[in-house]
């Protein structure tokens, strides 16, 4: 007898094997190409985000390729935290994504470490020692969301706990920190004072708070007399009430510009706080920069300040011998819609005080202002000699306040290229940069119409306590310099970041018709509701008043007539037919967007799958097949 082969037995095995070893080796692929694409390609992204989200802006990247020092990044996040907060966890994840973004930038400058610091763990110790915030979860431990961040000298810094109220400023954040911990040595600021900000010892004149604070942060070179040339490692030049300054200065300044260097400039119709010899009164306490402000295509009037009658402060005047109450315009606390918040300098500001301010506008093309602080709709300019006097009738200055268009803006970002305000060199200039008569960038400045804000009467207020003078701040005046310095510090890579989107979307079409289901069927409801509580009352007081005639014998059937037995029945089904109607009203109230919600759930679980196998299987159907081998023998 013959042992025969089935070859379909065979070609069965043969295919089995080969799916395994197909399998196998399918799996190993993946690992590989997973293992490789995750090192090779971990800075490739695509952010189809509509705000994009999760994409560094363009100065930010510039900033990171030109860091000097390299950074080591310490996220602190603990586990804990998003299981007892589930609505941090997608905030949490956008921050991850970021900070991994950076270190994609960075080309190995910039390292990242994720912790998870467990309770009495080395790791809680050290976030402690970092300056990460803690917070106490259900149980008593501590738990961290923040991050802390070291160059390789000495340098630290902090966000010490993400907050997704600001989540519409993570990047600028982010990229302050690392803006900080990038450059060697603190930032110097070049001071044009005219306002003697730092004091006089002898006349026993305290420096100003503004300049402290600014002290503690950079280094804070007064400049005075003819400056020709910067201090090195200048990063920003602060002007504060120039008044007669010389053409070499103005040149410097101007040059400065021309190369998109950062400036602030304070100045101002009055400055009351501006004495002269002996303590006496300024004749003229007025500052301006016309001649660079007129080739940078800047309007400014020094003769006009601001009055605002919804900012205004409040005072007491001496009017005919009597103290009268009224309205100080040109004084103004200014708050809410005043500040840009959309504007980091501002953001997380509450207020500002400023005193007989001026205001800005551009008429040249291709130069604007992108405000700061504005007044409201109501301010407008007044004369600034009329508010001079400290014994006027300021309710005379309502009906000559002159109006414009828009709000008067009193702080803002001039933005657009320059010209010069000098065609050549001044003459023994020993100015030793290249003269340029154009800016081939956009402007780095900030312009402020008060300079009287930076002193400490307008913010401050000094208290003795234990037998010291401390002073408390009751305005932000302080925090808007040192923000707008740190800022420009920072460069285009921070001047140019705005408040960008947040990761949370509401869903508009459901919320839109929400509000049409409310308007549309609310009215019906509530009438419906009234109804019903209305028989209902009927009907409790129709069953107490038949018990209380019937005596001892409520349960008793000749308890009510008939007549009121027929009255109650009737009462009973006007509350069944309500209750019924009052039902389907609130159905429809949530039919439609419950439809809708339904049909967005549905595509969200079943569309990608259909998508796919509708995809393979028009693959399968368009594969040529290959006919089955036939054996010979057979």
């Amino acid at each position: 007898m013959t042992n025969q082969t089935n070859p379909t037995t065979n070609n069965a095995s043969r295919s089995g094997k080969l799916a395994i070893i197909g399998a196998i080796l399918a799996a190993l692929i993946f690992g590989c190409v997973n293992m490789l694409s995750a090192q090779w390609f971990r800075s490739a992204r695509i952010d189809l985000t509509q705000q994009k989200l999760y994409s560094l802006s363009k100065g930010t990247g510039e900033l990171i390729r030109s860091i000097e020092e390299p950074i080591r990044l310490r996220f602190f996040l603990s586990g804990q935290l998003t299981k007892e907060a589930p609505q941090l966890a997608a905030f949490a994840q956008r921050v991850r994504t970021m900070l991994d973004a950076y270190v994609a930038a960075s080309n190995g400058r910039i390292v990242l470490e994720i912790i998870d610091p467990r309770p009495f763990s080395e790791e809680e110790d050290r976030a402690v020692a970092l300056g990460v915030s803690q917070y106490r979860a259900s149980t008593g431990d501590r738990v961290f969301f923040g991050l802390a961040a070291t160059n390789s000298t000495d340098g630290k810094a902090a966000i010490p706990a993400f907050s997704p109220e600001r989540e519409a400023f993570l990047e600028y954040d982010l990229t302050r920190l690392v803006a900080e911990l990038g450059r060697r040595g603190k930032a110097v600021v070049a001071l044009f004072d005219g306002l003697n900000l730092q004091g006089n010892p002898q006349m026993r004149q305290q420096p100003q708070q503004v300049l402290l604070q600014m002290q503690q942060f950079f280094d804070v070179q007064q400049q005075a007399g003819d400056v020709e040339n910067l201090p090195a490692n200048t990063k920003v030049v602060m002007v504060v009430h120039p008044q007669a300054l010389s053409d070499k200065t103005l040149y410097t300044i101007d040059q400065w510009a021309m190369n998109s260097g950062a400036t602030l400039i304070f100045v101002d119709p009055w400055a009351e706080n501006q004495t002269g010899p002996g303590g006496r009164p300024m004749p003229d306490a007025s500052s301006n920069m016309e001649k660079l402000f007129k080739a940078w295509g800047v309007d400014y009037d020094p003769k006009r300040a601001v009055a605002d009658v919804t900012y205004a402060f409040k005072a007491e005047r001496m009017i005919n011998d009597r103290p009268v109450s009224m309205i100080n315009l040109p004084w103004m606390a200014l708050r809410g819609d005043a500040l840009k918040k959309e504007e980091a300098i501002v953001a997380q500001l509450q207020a500002l005080v400023m005193t007989t301010v001026g205001s800005f506008s551009t008429s040249k093309e291709g130069i604007s202002i992108r405000p700061l602080v504005t007044g409201s709709s109501e301010a407008g300019t007044v004369e600034a000699e009329k508010v001079r006097d400290r014994n006027a009738d300021l309710r005379e200055l309502v009906p000559l306040i002159k109006k414009d268009s828009k709000p008067p803006v009193m702080a803002g970002r001039l933005t657009g290229k320059l010209d010069s305000a000098f065609t050549e060199k001044p003459a023994e200039s020993k100015f030793t940069g290249e003269h340029k008569g154009k800016a081939d960038k956009d402007a780095n400045i900030v312009l402020v119409g008060d300079a009287d804000m930076l002193m400490d009467r307008n913010w401050v207020q000094r208290r003795e306590i234990l037998g010291s003078q401390v002073a408390q701040a009751f305005a932000n005046n302080g925090d808007f310099v040192n923000n707008a310095i740190e800022q420009m510090v920072g460069g285009p890579a921070l001047t140019d970041l705005r408040g960008r989107g947040v990761s949370w979307r509401p869903f508009e079409t459901i919320q839109k018709m929400e509000t049409e289901a409310n308007a549309k069927y609310s009215a019906k409801e509530q009438q419906l509701t009234a109804r019903l509580k209305e028989a209902e009352e009927k009907l409790t007081q129709l069953s107490r008043s038949g018990g209380e005639k019937a005596g001892a014998k409520p349960s008793s059937t000749e308890v009510l007539t008939p007549e009121q037995v027929q009255t109650i029945d009737k009462f009973k089904a006007d509350v069944l037919a309500t209750r019924e109607e009052l039902r389907q009203v609130q159905y429809a109230l949530r039919s439609d967007t419950d439809n809708l919600k339904s049909w967005i759930t549905g595509l969200n679980v079943a569309g990608v799958p259909l998508v796919v196998g509708f995809f393979a299987l028009l693959f399968a159907m368009r594969r040529p097949r290959r006919p089955i081998p036939q054996n010979k023998a057979s």
